[in-house]
């Protein structure tokens, strides 16, 4: 009788307790946390509720308390069984039996109970951030992979644009005066590397500041005036252009046409 009495003591007046009603005679939880704020709203007090459960013929049951726990319940104390007698219709408790609490059927244990006081609020908040934290991580890896492939374009389109900026005409003068440079290509290096290609016997023969010039002239001898005219615009343009001498040694250094 000790043990009913203090429980109802606890449903009175313990804003954060609750009950779970387990009745024996059908084998089946008739409330799993009844808590305190349904009880005095639903029947005024604890003992409203007992005398409420009798009445509807619910005369033996266990009974456990329960306290808030986060947002959960949790198991306070232990359970017990009451018999409530038939001629005593004020609750009066026939028999009282302790029943450890290792010993409480299956159902009556909260999933989410744990040792460290964790609530089912708190355990599906980290169950979200460890979902979080692999989809993020296989959005980052994308990311890596992705930004290698722009990078790898963006390396193509400023080849293309290198390519395209003097030519945007393909079918000017200019651009088969390209051609022709690329052409006579083999005969250029060959005079800037100091290989002078053969030439005719009536040669005009001139003294030049440095050997690679002399042989750099020899060569102009066999390439068309057009051709010619190019390159002074390339060496203008390397005089006067940072931005041209700039993209010009890209676009050699790609094409493995001259060496720094």
């Amino acid at each position: 009788m000790q043990e009913l009495d203090n429980l109802i003591e606890k449903l009175n007046t313990d804003s954060y307790s609750a009950v779970s009603v387990f009745d024996l005679n059908t084998n089946s939880f008739l409330f799993r946390n009844k808590t305190h704020t349904e009880i005095v709203a639903d029947y005024e007090n604890a003992e409203g509720f007992f005398e409420f459960l009798f009445a509807k013929g619910h005369n033996r049951l266990t009974l456990t308390l329960k306290r808030k726990n986060g947002s959960s319940y949790k198991i306070d104390g232990h359970s017990f069984d009451v018999n409530f007698s038939k001629q005593d219709q004020s609750s009066q408790v026939q028999q009282v039996q302790q029943i450890p609490v290792q010993q409480t059927k299956a159902p009556q244990v909260d999933i989410f109970s744990n040792s460290f006081g964790l609530g089912t609020l708190d355990i599906m908040n980290l169950m979200v951030a460890k979902n979080d934290a692999s989809r993020l991580f296989t959005e980052v890896e994308t990311l890596k992979a992705e930004n290698k492939d722009y990078k790898k374009k963006y390396e193509d389109i400023r080849e293309e644009q290198l390519l395209s900026k003097y030519n945007a005409d393909k079918e000017s003068g200019l651009w088969g005066a390209v051609q022709g440079a690329v052409q006579n290509a083999p005969a250029l290096l060959a005079a800037i590397k100091g290989v002078a290609p053969a030439v005719g016997l009536a040669a005009p023969m001139e003294i030049y500041s440095s050997e690679v010039k002399q042989h750099f002239a020899t060569a102009l001898q066999n390439i068309d005036d057009t051709v010619v005219g190019v390159l002074e615009s390339i060496t203008s343009g390397l005089s006067t252009n940072v931005e041209f001498s700039s993209e010009l040694a890209q676009l050699l250094k790609k094409h493995q046409l001259w060496e720094a």
